[in-house]
């Protein structure tokens, strides 16, 4: 099966992600929930971007959600969503709730490479340097997805969060290509993790 990602761009719900509840709502049973993420299913569906010439897997009962950032006419994320999530926040807007969440979306997006970047070395080497304060790079290896050379790295900051990058350059050379998963804490949901690297390796290009 194969899904075509097009604009006009799907309103994201990914702005959903915390959760604001009156006194007496606290009192009451929460009336959502995603604390069990549905294990993702053996059959696989395609998804295309046909924009950027993106093709990549998922399970096939996951489902896909395109955004485009509003500051960058080149700049666009698909969120590849468990099916417990999808209930969640359909839950949540049933009842009102301000905020769903959080939920842990696996991420692809592109944007456009920055003149300095010629290689994911580059890419690495920002990432590594940026100075940015209470934030460690836990682990990063150098491979290939779907033909290109690629960097997949581990990011730990205090807030705290987790999340693990793959980072590559688009074969025309104008835009970087971001695969990534992440959760709040120090961990990663291991279903998550899989999911990621479905996408990883069925990655295309065309």
């Amino acid at each position: 099966m194969r899904d075509y990602l097009k604009l006009p761009t799907i309103l994201s719900l990914m702005s959903l992600s915390l959760i604001f509840v009156t006194p007496a709502q606290a009192q009451q049973s929460a009336p959502c929930s995603n604390d069990n993420q549905e294990q993702p299913s053996q059959a696989r569906r395609e998804i295309t971007n046909e924009e950027y010439g993106l093709r990549f897997e998922i399970p096939a009962n996951y489902r896909t959600e395109l955004q485009r950032d509003s500051r960058s006419h080149q700049r666009l994320s698909i969120a590849v969503r468990n099916p417990t999530d999808v209930e969640f926040i359909d839950c949540a807007i049933r009842n009102r709730m301000i905020g769903a969440g959080p939920i842990s979306d696996v991420i692809v997006s592109i944007e456009p490479r920055p003149r300095h970047i010629r290689n994911v070395r580059d890419i690495f080497r920002e990432e590594s340097e940026s100075g940015i304060t209470g934030r460690e790079i836990l682990e990063s290896s150098f491979t290939t997805i779907a033909g290109q050379d690629a960097v997949i790295y581990t990011v730990q900051t205090i807030y705290p969060y987790r999340h693990q990058a793959a980072r590559l350059i688009h074969p025309n050379g104008q835009y970087i290509i971001v695969i990534r998963a992440g959760n709040h804490g120090e961990e990663i949901d291991p279903i998550d993790l899989e999911v990621m690297d479905i996408i990883m390796s069925s990655f295309r290009i065309d």
